[in-house]
């Protein structure tokens, strides 16, 4: 033990944690349309990632909670990680995120399970709020390099949508 204290009881409820990550879907799937191919290949401050890859791994993260969810995957370190390996086409993506929406919304578990992870056992409803802020940050950060390219494609997200999130201040922590 390393002695590291940190909140693992989320203050969101798994339905609100739920509508949350739907609508930051719905926020990525309504921008990727507008992401100039010149930009695809742009990378990222600090990573050996483009901007499109941010794109994919977004919806990597939402794949990887789906599969912990329904228990036919564990949240290892590479899960955590959702790391990509290919370049979706705008088709394939937008076909994912409205199978990810619509997983979303008839989900029906039971968020206190206890399951695997990379740094121990923790609640499926810890693992949800970590998959939803995880892609709230990483939207954060494709605003950001929007922003960079032409300020039309996107806006900043909604400070609601962050709320009580566990997020980082900083856009590019």
């Amino acid at each position: 033990m390393i002695g590291l204290v940190y909140n693992s009881n989320p203050e969101l409820s798994p339905s609100e944690l739920i509508n949350r990550q739907v609508e930051l879907l719905s926020i990525l799937d309504s921008t990727i349309d507008s992401i100039p191919e010149t930009a695809h290949d742009q990378k990222i401050p600090g990573r050996d990632r483009t901007i499109w890859n941010l794109v994919e791994h977004m919806c990597e993260i939402a794949h990887v909670y789906q599969r912990v969810a329904e228990g036919t995957s564990t949240f290892d370190a590479a899960a955590a990680d959702a790391e990509v390996t290919g370049k979706s086409t705008l088709d394939q993506l937008h076909a994912s995120l409205d199978s990810l929406r619509d997983n979303l919304s008839r989900e029906t578990y039971e968020y206190e399970k206890q399951v695997e992870t990379y740094f121990g056992v923790a609640s499926l409803h810890y693992v949800l709020e970590r998959s939803t802020w995880h892609i709230a940050q990483h939207l954060r950060q494709l605003a950001s390099l929007m922003r960079g390219i032409d300020k039309s494609i996107m806006e900043d997200i909604d400070t609601k949508l962050l709320d009580r999130l566990p997020i980082p201040n900083e856009v590019w922590d």
